[in-house]
């Protein structure tokens, strides 16, 4: 902005060139003058000087350029060249940035960003690629979803790209159109690989898709944790991401690497299915089974779902299906409790052997155990009617 204004200001409106233009002819003509009035001493060194490199290189010779009128706007800079920025409390000591800490630097970078993204480069200026590494360090967690938010926004302006390096799944937003994801890792021999997880027009989610995974990054901002490796099993609510996150704080080798992802409802199943078939070679959805009919004799629409998840298996088999009838509570505990079930699954996990016992051989089978076998009334189905 300085330097666009100062092209601007004449002290007399009625001159053709700004007064920062003057003073750069001024500036030519002194060392115009200066080149001229040094003349025949340079060429007295040049000549003496001359005369020794031509003894070890014949007929060579130097000349000397003073380039009077090169680079003008370098020769005089009304401003100085490393202009401070500081910060500070209102009413307070100010610093300068760099004696700032690193929440509060990053912060205000996020305030920059907003206010560029907010301006939307209204002058047309190039476009801008802006790579970070790791954004989430040093930031508050409020703090760390403004920042996704500001980032995920640059881009609309048609002038911004935006790439980070991130161990943080609350910076994965897949309501977003411009969501690539893209998972580095090191293979056996140790060496770094790469492979694209997730494109929106590969996806192909639909409007309702995107609510429901809006949703759930609200509810739970590490949902997307299953981004970052390992086996994948999609539940279906509360209870059962209690129930087998309680089995891997009781059998961590054996779980370390499962990612329980939780739908938060089996209408959203489906949306989150649809990600995971991207880069998953195989998943298990773990759901209930419902009644057909509500107490009232009406069509139960949490049956209805089945027809949906019905619909996202493969004929690879790389998507399972797993119900519980009717519910995962009378399945696994023999009774459907009203209130307070997330508690009461990990209480009955904790205090009863065989409780525990046949949760743990479920989640065995839904990632794969080899020889596990399914606990009594829960399910490995492809078509509707076998949940009958």
């Amino acid at each position: 902005m300085l330097k666009e204004k100062i092209l601007e200001i004449r002290s007399d409106p009625e001159q053709e060139k700004s007064d920062y233009e003057l003073i750069l002819d001024r500036i030519r003509q002194l060392q115009t003058k200066v080149v001229q009035a040094t003349e025949d001493e340079v060429k007295v060194i040049e000549s003496e000087v001359s005369e020794y490199l031509s003894k070890l290189f014949p007929k060579h010779q130097i000349k000397f350029d003073a380039k009077p009128e090169a680079d003008l706007e370098g020769a005089y800079q009304p401003f100085k060249g490393n202009a401070d920025l500081l910060m500070g409390p209102e009413d307070g000591y100010f610093s300068t940035i760099e004696h700032q800490g690193s929440g509060a630097r990053r912060t205000l970078l996020w305030a920059t960003l907003k206010y560029l993204s907010e301006s939307q480069d209204k002058k047309g200026s190039r476009p801008h690629v802006l790579l970070l590494d790791e954004p989430e360090i040093c930031l508050h967690p409020s703090a760390i979803r403004e920042a996704r938010s500001v980032l995920y926004d640059l881009p609309e302006s048609g002038n911004w790209q935006v790439m980070i390096t991130s161990h943080s799944p609350i910076f994965i937003d897949l309501s977003k159109d411009n969501t690539t994801i893209i998972r580095v890792f090191r293979d056996e021999d140790s060496e770094v690989k790469s492979t694209t997880l997730y494109r929106p027009e590969r996806a192909k989610l639909d409007e309702d898709d995107k609510r429901n995974l809006k949703l759930m990054n609200v509810c739970d901002p590490y949902v997307h944790e299953f981004f970052f490796g390992g086996r994948q099993v999609i539940v279906e609510g509360d209870t059962e991401y209690t129930a087998f996150s309680m089995l891997k704080e009781f059998y961590p080798e054996e779980y370390g690497d499962v990612q329980i992802i939780r739908a938060r409802g089996k209408g959203i199943i489906p949306s989150v299915a649809k990600v995971l078939k991207q880069f998953s070679k195989s998943f298990c959805i773990l759901h209930d089974t419902d009644e057909e009919l509500t107490a009232n004799g009406k069509k139960n629409p949490a049956w209805g779902m089945n027809n949906t998840i019905a619909d996202l298996q493969e004929e690879d088999g790389s998507v399972n299906l797993v119900a519980c009838k009717t519910c995962f509570e009378t399945a696994l505990f023999g009774e459907e409790v009203k209130n307070e079930k997330p508690y009461n699954a990990l209480v009955r996990i904790r205090e009863d052997d065989n409780v525990r016992a046949k949760v743990k051989a479920l989640l065995d089978y839904l990632i794969g155990v080899e020889g596990s076998v399914l606990p009594e009334n829960c399910i490995h189905w492809v078509a509707v009617e076998e949940l009958a």
